[in-house]
């Protein structure tokens, strides 16, 4: 079997690893900017959830332009914006200046990471939907697990402004990879083999969800037809607000995880980048585990009902710990289930909706839902660390969040199993009426 689109797949995998990178170096750089521009927790706080105000824009306009224009063209476009972006903030010297950059960081970013989806969607078969969007979401822990020794290390040697510039520079390699490999669909693309494009085009033909039952026969939704179908349909709210709570847990801990292991626990800014390789490396292989997982049993929102749950207890874990192996070893288990509770969620999308959708599906998902999530939690932890001097009440209220995003998968997973049952019998009718 051709594979060559796992060579394309390798392009997104980069664009996550700078996507995470570039995101989350501000995270190890905000003790420094506290002290430098004498902000309070909640100063901070605004200035790491800004950057999501701005995602939750870039998150839906991408989705809008994913649908509708070329893909390749409009993420590079973007993505070297960001590249721009992450070098102003070295600039900033100000609350204003932070606001204003980082929300246009995140639009810039959030433009890019909602076609990675629909990319996703275009190019692979239905059964590797879960283990390579468990890798793309891995490779941008594995930017953080590569990129915070050295992030640490930039700030201790130059200090935090250098560490922006240098960050910026190096992700326009990511920019060049990605205008090289990307196209829109594989039919498009010049080194894909014939054999390939149709076996790519035949499997997503069968996997489609069909919404006209009544002629047992899928057909193509127009842009309004799919956003209409969007608003009424409760199974798709209802997974944007479980990625609400996810994603919430998720986003804070990008934010604020190297910030608390610094003010919480005494590290230094070299120990919070080493201690976290540990935990991103955990959830690298939550994220394939999730992944993997819900391709193998078939139904995504059981795996994500059962670790979203369980990761509310692990940061009670976390918060309750008191010497450091304690707490590198709770924070790496909330990592995991996080990340492997938002790969089975977000692939929910892909096998219960229509691929025409996939794009704004995703942008009101992960982008307004999602980044709503990023911009709560970091505000929640900031709010209760200058109240309580301590994170034990922010952290804890992301865990009662977890469970009760958690809960909500449980509709859904037997409108899931309902909808893999009448795609199982019209591919067997299909199959019958081809032999005859």
């Amino acid at each position: 079997m051709p594979k060559f689109r796992f060579v394309v797949m390798s392009a997104l995998w980069l664009t996550a690893f700078f996507l995470f990178l570039d995101r989350v170096n501000i995270s190890l750089a905000i003790p420094y900017i506290m002290d430098e521009l004498k902000l309070t927790g909640v100063e901070a706080g605004f200035i790491l959830s800004f950057y999501y105000w701005g995602y939750i824009l870039g998150q839906l306009g991408g989705g809008i332009a994913s649908d509708k224009f070329s893909i390749r063209k409009w993420a590079t476009v973007m993505f070297f914006s960001w590249c721009i972006l992450t070098v102003l903030t070295g600039m900033c010297r100000s609350v204003g200046q932070f606001a204003i950059v980082r929300g246009l960081f995140g639009i810039s970013e959030g433009s890019v990471a909602n076609p990675i989806n629909k990319l996703e969607n275009h190019w692979l078969l239905p059964h590797e939907r879960g283990w390579v969007y468990g890798a793309t979401v891995g490779f941008g822990y594995f930017g953080l697990i590569v990129g915070l020794p050295l992030i640490g290390w930039l700030i201790s040697s130059w200090g935090w402004r250098v560490m922006f510039y240098g960050t910026g520079a190096l992700t326009v390699l990511g920019v060049f990879v990605f205008w090289l490999l990307i196209y829109d669909h594989p039919h498009e693309h010049p080194w894909v083999s014939a054999e390939e494009k149709a076996l790519i085009a035949e499997a997503l033909a069968k996997d489609r969800v069909t919404f006209d039952p009544t002629q047992g026969t899928v057909r193509v939704l127009s842009f309004g037809e799919g956003v209409r179908i969007l608003l009424g349909n409760w199974v798709f709210w209802g997974i944007c607000l479980s990625l609400f709570f996810t994603l919430c847990v998720g986003f804070t801990n990008l934010s604020w995880l190297p910030g608390y292991l610094m003010k919480e626990r005494g590290y230094t800014v070299l120990d919070s980048g080493l201690y976290l390789t540990i935990p991103y490396l955990a959830a690298f292989a939550g994220s394939l585990a999730g992944g993997y997982l819900g391709d193998r049993l078939g139904n995504r929102s059981a795996v994500g009902l059962v670790t979203a749950f369980l990761s509310g207890p692990a940061l009670f874990g976390l918060v309750m710990s008191q010497d450091v192996e304690h707490v590198i070893l709770f924070t790496s288990i909330t990592l995991f289930l996080n990340s492997a509770a938002f790969n089975a969620t977000v692939i929910l999308l892909f096998d219960l909706l229509p691929a025409e959708i996939i794009g704004i599906a995703a942008g009101v998902g992960i982008g307004l839902f999602g980044g709503l999530g990023g911009v709560v939690g970091p505000l929640i932890l900031g709010y209760f660390y200058d109240h309580s001097g301590s994170f034990f009440w922010g952290f804890g209220t992301l865990g009662i969040g977890a469970v009760v995003g958690a809960l909500v998968l449980v509709p859904i997973f037997f409108h899931e199993k309902r909808v893999k049952q009448e795609k199982a019998a019209r591919a067997a009718q299909q199959g019958v009426a081809a032999k005859q």
